[in-house]
């Protein structure tokens, strides 16, 4: 089970009114923050006398997908950036060695 399924099931397992609760205190703070879609929804939202459950539980899995993305977004990041310098690595023990090459070549034509 992934982690927003398992997210999901969690939130599930709460009352309406706290499922409610969560859900209008992402999208306020979505709001706050300028997030256009948020603002959308909040204005559909606060004209409607009560809120339908499915509309409660989407807003709470659509945070839940953003943040999974968010977080495989920055692993991929992250693990590009290790690639890249484990990548900087290799080349500076290559171009170490060839310097020692050099080095030692200097040496031995000095012997002669």
């Amino acid at each position: 089970m992934s982690s927003v399924e398992q997210k999901m099931k969690e939130f599930q397992s709460k009352s309406y009114d706290e499922r409610l609760k969560i859900s209008m205190n992402i999208i306020t703070n979505l709001k706050d923050r300028w997030n256009i879609q948020a603002q959308e929804i909040f204005d559909i939202i606060s004209k409607m006398d009560k809120i339908p459950e499915n509309l409660v539980d989407s807003i709470y899995k659509d945070f839940c997908d953003s943040v999974e993305r968010i977080q495989q977004e920055k692993l991929q990041w992250e693990l590009a950036q290790f690639d890249k310098s484990k990548d900087y690595t290799q080349k500076l023990r290559e171009r170490e060695a060839q310097e020692r090459a050099w080095e030692d070549a200097d040496l031995l034509l000095e012997g002669l």
